[in-house]
């Protein structure tokens, strides 16, 4: 099986040859667009021989005002697929699927909280300014709030039906809001959940064969995200203290992304035996077949693309006898032959 066949069997239900990998990271800012994008991001995808072409989106909402007060949101404006910041990144789109025919291709958008964090700033700081000016601004003037979501939504609709049009089999789409010391549950579910699915849905109206859900950040709240449409979760198991095996209860019948962190442990500076002895920890507690190896969030950016290959060079000799011998023989992890799925 090639990448693409390997992620669209788990999607169907079907078991893989091997378990399929997703891993992705942010690139310099000098291939943030055109060739320079589309090359780094073939140099990436060969590799580290990940199965999701995750193509990664710098042309993130303009910031075009200067939002000083709550008022201030009334500035923001609706975007078509015209624009400039759309054409640019469903062309990096278009020329990464014509290069990568094996992987299958999937879209970046920043959700609605993330994008509106980006068109308040113009830079990426939710965490320390973003989110807390949007909640002072919601709490102080909540119909100009809601005005601007939606402004922003329509415009991440046009991303989103832009991106599928350009060759994307799938959308990724980043969620943001849901930390359970940022939005009340009354707030998210009044003023945020709407416009994220109207997204969502956009996706699959416009050809979407499946959307990622990544629900990001600390103490992030999974519940507010259940009935969410889409076919695979991911999420900070660490950060939010959620285990795979909680998650996939709380979302029945999704396939789930990841297992391993983002930012430490064996995938970061152990040896290769190491790594392998953790994925296959990983994969032996999950649902055959309806699993994708993945991390957190983004890599660093620094971290060498054999590492990362090393995931899935582990995930092929998953089931191997010799591998199997050493498992069950280390010190810090004991399984029974019965644990490992047929």
């Amino acid at each position: 099986m090639n990448g693409r066949e390997r992620v669209l069997a788990v999607l169907a239900g079907e078991r893989p040859d091997r378990v399929p990998v997703g891993f992705w990271m942010h690139f310099p800012p000098k291939a943030f667009y055109g060739e320079e994008a589309v090359a780094m991001h073939m140099k990436y995808f060969r590799e580290t021989r990940t199965d999701i072409c995750k193509i990664m989106n710098e042309c993130t909402y303009p910031c075009e005002h200067n939002i000083q007060a709550a008022s201030d949101w009334k500035q923001v404006k609706v975007y078509g697929r015209e624009a400039d910041f759309i054409v640019r990144q469903a062309d990096v789109i278009k020329q990464v699927v014509e290069h990568c025919p094996e992987g299958v291709a999937v879209a970046t958008i920043h959700g609605v909280v993330a994008s509106a964090s980006h068109t308040l700033l113009g830079i990426p700081r939710y965490d320390t300014i973003g989110r807390f000016a949007q909640l002072y601004h919601l709490r102080t003037s909540p119909q100009t709030m809601k005005d601007a979501y939606e402004k922003i939504a329509l415009t991440l609709c046009a991303v989103t039906e832009a991106s599928v049009k350009a060759g994307a089999e799938g959308i990724y789409y980043a969620a943001l809001g849901g930390e359970r010391d940022g939005f009340t549950d009354e707030e998210h579910a009044e003023c945020l959940a709407k416009q994220d699915r109207m997204v969502i849905e956009t996706a699959y109206r416009a050809g979407a064969k499946f959307v990622i859900l990544h629900m990001c950040k600390p103490k992030v709240k999974l519940e507010r995200f259940a009935d969410y449409p889409c076919d695979v979760v991911n999420w900070g198991i660490e950060e939010s203290g959620v285990s795979l095996s909680e998650g996939q209860k709380l979302f029945p019948g999704k396939v789930v992304l990841g297992g391993l962190n983002n930012r430490h442990g064996a995938w970061m500076e152990g040896t290769y035996e190491q790594l392998e002895r953790e994925i296959h920890g990983i994969i032996c507690q999950m649902e055959p077949g309806r699993f994708i190896l993945g991390s957190d969030c983004t890599l660093p950016p620094d971290l060498d693309y054999g590492r990362i290959a090393m995931a899935a060079k582990a995930c092929e000799t998953y089931g191997d006898d010799k591998v199997f011998s050493r498992l069950v023989q280390s010190e810090s992890i004991k399984f029974s032959p019965d644990d490992f799925p047929a």
